[in-house]
């Protein structure tokens, strides 16, 4: 009977497997993608960066998605929602020919995903563009899920992708920095990548006066703030300066102090809009004032919340979320909201040489209207 029952369940496994496989295989199909072509060439590699040129001197044009959730097709979140958000992607990619790309973590999620985190990366293989970016708090969290460092391995292995695993020694997956040069080798700008986790530990809710069973999101750790700090003096050694940025998924807890300013009359939206609450990490772990103290990183860009995308100047930080790009949240199909109330689209960033950037969001519903 015991035997019989292995069988049985091995069976049903494989057949979710299989489901799970085939369901990915149908999600990203978008018809003909053009190649994009790349100005860039990497200059160096190492564990934890990345250094490219640009072979050209037109601007430096980045754009930036988030919270895409390619995941399982389910009622919720229909297949028709999977495939727009690549339809879109890829539409704006070829569109705006962007130097870099780069997503805010939540790309790849749910059960089954280490076919469609390989789908993923052949999009930007396609498009011949360059990319990288951040893991978020789904990535992993599903029981059949691939684990976090193999999703940043098989993105990795894509000659079109600069993420990387980072150091043995620093908490976390995907912490590595984006170093872009300008022609002359001088440092135009670095994305500092982070790895913002998911939920925090039982035993760090507990050290922090939270219930366990609560569901709190986690923090940058102390390796990570260490590592941050040591990159920056790196680059400032080399190059003399760090124009910078940070990038990680979960929002600092400085988003929600700079957000009650705004309430109180005392600081005012650069952009966007707040739609829903601020789900930061449960306590302040200090990163923030390891960026204040850095004098160079001047701003710092997340997703996570899928309806807010509003910037502020916090101290002279910049805080801001990425257009949220994804269309399985939020059960749009499903709930029949009108498109034109849709909020999906895409941040664009254009570069100047001393490394300051100008800011634009923009809807797919409405561009060219």
């Amino acid at each position: 009977m015991k035997k019989l029952l292995k069988v049985f369940t091995a069976f049903v496994l494989c057949a979710a497997i299989c489901a799970g496989s085939a369901s990915a295989c149908v999600i990203f199909p978008v018809g003909r993608i053009d190649k994009v072509g790349s100005t860039l060439e990497i200059v160096e590699e190492t564990e934890d960066s990345v250094t490219i040129r640009k072979t050209d001197s037109a601007p430096f044009k980045i754009l930036m998605f988030t919270d895409t959730h390619l995941a399982t097709p389910t009622q919720r979140d229909p297949m028709k929602a999977q495939r727009k958000t690549i339809e879109e992607i890829v539409k704006n990619v070829t569109r705006e020919k962007p130097d870099l790309v780069l997503v805010g973590g939540d790309n790849v999620t749910s059960n089954f995903n280490r076919m469609r985190s390989h789908q993923f990366a052949r999009i930007f293989e396609k498009l011949g563009v360059y990319w990288g970016g951040v893991i978020g708090n789904h990535e992993g969290d599903q029981a059949l899920s691939i684990r976090r460092d193999t999703m940043v391995k098989i993105f990795s292995s894509y000659d079109h992708c600069l993420m990387r695993q980072g150091k043995a020694d620093v908490d976390g997956n995907c912490n590595y920095t984006i170093r872009i040069l300008n022609a002359d080798g001088s440092l135009k700008h670095a994305f500092v990548c982070l790895d913002s986790f998911d939920e925090m530990s039982d035993e760090m809710k507990k050290e922090h006066g939270y219930d366990p069973s609560e569901g709190v999101y986690d923090v940058i750790k102390q390796s990570q703030i260490d590592w941050y700090t040591s990159q920056i003096a790196s680059m400032k050694q080399e190059f003399g300066k760090c124009p910078s940025s940070v990038l990680l998924h979960i929002p600092l807890t400085q988003y929600a102090d700079a957000y009650d300013l705004v309430e109180k009359g005392e600081l005012r939206l650069l952009w966007g809009d707040k739609r829903e609450n601020i789900c930061c990490g449960g306590f302040d772990s200090g990163l923030f004032d390891a960026i204040l103290a850095s004098g160079c990183t001047k701003a710092v860009f997340c997703g996570h919340d899928h309806t807010n995308n509003f910037g502020v100047e916090y101290k002279g930080i910049v805080l801001t979320y990425i257009q949220q790009s994804g269309y399985g949240t939020g059960g749009l199909f499903k709930k029949g909201i009108p498109e034109s109330e849709w909020w999906q689209g895409y941040t664009r960033l254009t570069l100047a040489d001393d490394g300051t950037f100008t800011h634009e969001q923009f809807r797919n519903n409405a561009i060219g209207a």
